[in-house]
């Protein structure tokens, strides 16, 4: 059954069922389907008589009439672009021109960007959600319908094959581009995501992904076909109040919006029943990968944590985790013999994808789609992994991102970000090759100092082969700018941000060079004499072994030598009363003192080692 005959069953068979619940004050409102299936034909119905086929740029949070002009146009003939609302008015007026758009509806929160648009694009066609020019257009179209014009639900159903959107990509690695997608893939989504997650007519859950992004229109769509009542939440900031009023079985989420979920439900208790006052069954996060720490996070919460993985090339399909067997680790069930959908992995580990759910092509890029799409149909994901047994995907790594070092050696960054992600303090963390030295380096956004992140990834290299030890660690001071689905920009990572902390392993992958480059920091100075000889005469590589062995074993000397000292006074306390000190003490009473030696050893290497730190931040 298609999205279209699924609403129109909702609407024919559950009317007074609700399908949307909006907050208001200290209660929710319910939106039935009758009321939802009229608005979408009243929407439908002016697209079609003044703008019939036309493109449609749509910008607003999410929200009821974001939805209800989205299914309008999807449903009505019409091509929707989403558009994001971080976008600048130069930006959305330059994808609408590109797309050949000639209307912009926005709600009543980007008025003056929608404004500016208009003020670059001259003959677009500007409409608001709620304005005095739409309600008076939404009286025309109801009475239209009243009199006996059809909706769009009494109507031939659509063209499932046509492009009824064009979304553009997040832009994580490259510039976004115009996917064009069908109500095909958008059916073949929702029917592989119901087997994998049964929902119940009149169960709860939220709009809480971006509708703009493809996972957000996907998700929505198929929990409004499964009978699903959708909590609205425009302002992602009150994620746990939304939560808490509307009393949501499930949710899907990407993986920030989840951390701080996690962080709110246990501020008010020790699991989502007692802090919410009835239990979530389980989150779906896509979008980006969830870190370790935060699906254990919510494992403590009784919180059930599945994933799933997709592109908006793909429609947001590829795998999905079953609710009952989720298998902690990978990306899901692949949809492959599903709905005509196929999965496999390529000769070098890539993961292809190909059927109904994968894009026509980019909008008027084909070159582009050549490089992605083959002769036959496979869609190169540019994700490497495998696919198991039993159906699962394990995503490895970006193929565009793996690390070719100086050895030839390959290094996949996800893993050591994973590992960084699991140090406590640690929020953000990108790894990449030095584009000079090729040799790892890591940027990361912490909430501890950057001596205890330096002493932290000085444990973690110790862990690692040699060829996979981080070198150089960026501490920034602010997070990393992300794109709306939740991914860090990778782009933003090649200029360094805020201080710059050398972390040493007393390895390298590369050849030594004479002498070591002084780290560029914010505030770098020009290299004095004195900076020159130090760094030449006491290398970063050793200066490293000397911290790490003083911070492991300086406690344990210490406390010998304090036993020393003690063992002495014993000693002469002994002799005063003509007693001598046993000869098995003797042996502890050397012990002790070559433990104090070290220890002086020692104590004048930190200083040395201080004083060279002291030269290279100036």
């Amino acid at each position: 059954m298609t999205l279209f005959d699924e609403f129109k069953r909702n609407r024919d068979e559950r009317p007074d069922s609700p399908a949307f619940l909006i907050a208001a004050g200290d209660r929710s409102v319910p939106i039935t389907w009758r009321e939802f299936a009229r608005d979408v034909e009243a929407i439908a119905w002016m697209a079609g008589h003044f703008v019939p086929g036309a493109t449609v740029g749509l910008l607003g949070e999410n929200s009821y009439e974001w939805i209800t002009a989205h299914a309008a146009g999807v449903f009505g003939g019409i091509t929707v672009v989403p558009l994001e609302m971080t976008l600048s008015p130069a930006e959305i007026a330059e994808r609408l021109a590109f797309v050949g758009a000639s209307v912009l509806v926005h709600s009543a929160l980007y008025v003056e960007k929608a404004q500016e648009v208009e003020r670059l694009l001259p003959g677009l066609i500007v409409a608001g959600f709620g304005s005095h020019k739409a309600d008076e257009y939404m009286a025309l179209a109801r009475a239209a319908l009243d009199a006996g014009d059809p909706g769009v639900f009494d109507g031939p159903p659509p063209d499932e094959e046509k492009t009824c959107a064009i979304v553009f990509t997040s832009g994580t690695t490259s510039k976004p581009r115009g996917a064009e997608l069908t109500l095909r893939g958008m059916r073949t989504f929702s029917e592989f995501a119901s087997e994998q997650l049964p929902q119940t007519p009149g169960e709860r859950s939220l709009m809480l992904l971006p509708l703009h992004h493809i996972f957000g229109i996907c998700t929505t769509y198929m929990m409004l076909a499964n009978g699903v009542a959708l909590g609205v939440c425009p302002d992602f900031r009150r994620i746990y109040d939304a939560v808490a009023r509307f009393r949501a079985n499930y949710i899907f989420l990407v993986p920030a919006l989840a951390e701080i979920l996690a962080a709110k439900i246990a501020q008010h208790g020790r699991s989502a029943e007692e802090a919410l006052g009835s239990p979530i069954d389980w989150i779906l996060v896509g979008g980006a990968p969830l870190s370790r720490r935060t699906y254990e996070h919510l494992q403590e919460l009784g919180i059930r944590p599945l994933t799933g993985y997709g592109l908006t090339e793909t429609t947001s399909l590829y795998s999905i985790a079953p609710v009952g067997d989720p298998r902690p680790g990978s990306a899901g069930m692949a949809c492959g013999g599903h709905g005509g959908m196929e999965t496999k992995t390529g000769p070098n580990g890539e993961l292809l994808i190909r059927g109904p759910a994968v894009l026509k092509g980019y909008f008027k890029e084909p070159e582009r789609t050549a490089d992605v799409l083959d002769a036959e149909g496979w869609f190169n994901t540019g994700d490497i992994g495998r696919i198991d047994d039993d159906g699962y995907v394990w995503i490895t790594g970006r193929a565009s991102r793996t690390i070719v070092l100086s050895s030839g050696k390959k290094v996949a960054p996800e893993e050591l970000e994973e590992k960084l992600l699991c140090i406590p303090g640690i929020h953000e963390a990108v790894v990449s090759g030095d584009g000079a030295t090729r040799e790892l380096q890591a940027e990361v956004y912490a909430v501890v100092s950057e001596d205890t992140v330096r002493r932290q990834i000085d444990m973690l290299n110790r862990q690692l082969p040699v060829h996979k030890r981080i070198k150089i660690v960026k501490v920034r001071e602010d997070p990393f700018p992300r794109t709306a689905s939740g991914k860090i920009k990778v782009e933003s990572t090649c200029a360094p941000s805020g201080k710059v902390a050398i972390v040493s392993t007393g390895e390298t992958d590369a050849k030594p060079e004479t002498g070591n480059p002084k780290p560029e920091t914010r505030n770098s100075k020009p290299e004095t004499r004195n900076s020159k000889l130090e760094t030449r005469n006491l290398p970063i590589a050793f200066t490293g072994e000397v911290a790490v062995f003083i911070k492991a074993y300086m406690l344990p000397l210490m406390i010998a030598a304090i036993a020393v000292m003690a063992l002495n006074v014993l000693k002469l306390v002994l002799r005063n009363i003509g007693v001598e000190l046993p000869a098995s003490l003797k042996v502890f009473e050397e012990i002790g003192e070559l433990a104090l030696a070290v220890l002086v050893i020692l104590v004048v290497l930190g200083v040395r080692h201080r004083r060279r730190k002291a030269f290279q931040r100036r």
